[in-house]
């Protein structure tokens, strides 16, 4: 999977392939996340994980 970003909503998503438009706010300006925003993304997934872990917030699926 690749971590993208839509430069419109700043939407950060894994997706396999980047897609034509961002699935959050339909704008075409998508690009693959730099080394930054994915160590970044793969931070705050970490948070909630651990959020979610502890009962802060119901996991969904």
């Amino acid at each position: 999977m690749k971590i993208c970003i839509c430069e419109s909503c700043h939407y950060t998503f894994r997706y396999p392939i980047l897609p034509p438009s961002c699935p959050d706010c339909g704008h075409k300006k998508v690009r693959l996340a730099d080394k930054n925003e994915i160590k970044e993304f793969h931070r705050l997934q970490a948070i909630l994980a651990e959020e979610i872990r502890m009962g802060l917030y119901a996991a969904t699926g």
